[in-house]
């Protein structure tokens, strides 16, 4: 990628070809720092996130609109960080 970008030797589809290349390539990046953050062992289900409560799916959404926990979204589906679970759930489990 050249440092210096004269605009007025560059046509518009070039300027758009260029910009679009860009900010794939930002993306690319972007991703890849997520994934090395979020693996896909650390993104659970919805069912898996209620056993890993004890709690019922209605209870798991209350919760999350309440902001106990981020939600990621997977194409269609929720998913969320196991450790904030885990947090969560050694945090306020009660003393039997």
């Amino acid at each position: 990628m050249p440092e210096k970008i004269t605009l007025h030797e560059i046509t518009p589809q070039e300027l758009r070809t260029m910009i679009r290349e860009l900010v794939q390539e930002e993306f690319a990046i972007l991703n890849d720092d997520l994934q090395r953050n979020f693996g896909e062992d650390d993104l659970v289900s919805t069912g898996t996130a209620c056993r890993i409560l004890g709690v019922s799916s209605k209870v798991l959404k209350i919760l999350a609109d309440q902001g106990k926990f981020s939600i990621y979204h997977h194409i269609k589906d929720k998913r969320y960080s196991r450790g904030e679970l885990l947090e969560y759930r050694s945090r306020y489990r009660l003393k039997k």
